[in-house]
């Protein structure tokens, strides 16, 4: 009760606005991931040594495999996630890998040179921010 006495008003006042300031992280954080789930026009980019081979919706389940010089990926889209389900390189990183559903999320396959890139089909939003070069290099 002692504590309480020696308190004045504007100290109650202060530890309210601290408490409520407290909460502000939380907006931001919840709002942040609210703009992540709007984003569900999600497009997939599958390139070869750096070069775009195909272009993916997510929106369409379907299943497509990549076979050129004894390199075989097959990819699998489905409930707006995709992932590689099946390749036959030695090590199945690509495959470990699982779903993915989240705009610059990636998939690779070192051996074959294979990359499943991301992308949200919204607006660019005009950075001028060049984007990360995804060369693969020959182990």
């Amino acid at each position: 009760m002692k504590i309480l006495k020696q308190l004045k008003f504007a100290d109650f006042i202060i530890i309210a606005l601290l408490i409520l300031v407290s909460f502000i992280p939380y907006y931001f954080i919840k709002s942040g991931s609210s703009q992540k789930t709007q984003s569900k026009d999600m497009i997939a980019v599958v390139k070869v040594n750096n070069k775009e081979i195909k272009k993916m919706d997510l929106s369409k389940n379907q299943t497509w495999k990549y076979d050129r010089d004894n390199k075989i990926n097959v990819v699998q889209i489905k409930n707006k996630r995709i992932r590689v389900s099946d390749a036959n390189c030695k090590d199945q990183v690509c495959v470990k890998e699982g779903w993915k559903s989240q705009a610059g999320q990636t998939i690779v396959c070192l051996p074959h040179k294979f990359l499943i890139e991301l992308k949200s089909k919204g607006k660019s939003n005009g950075s001028s921010k060049k984007s990360f070069d995804h060369t693969l290099v020959n182990p």
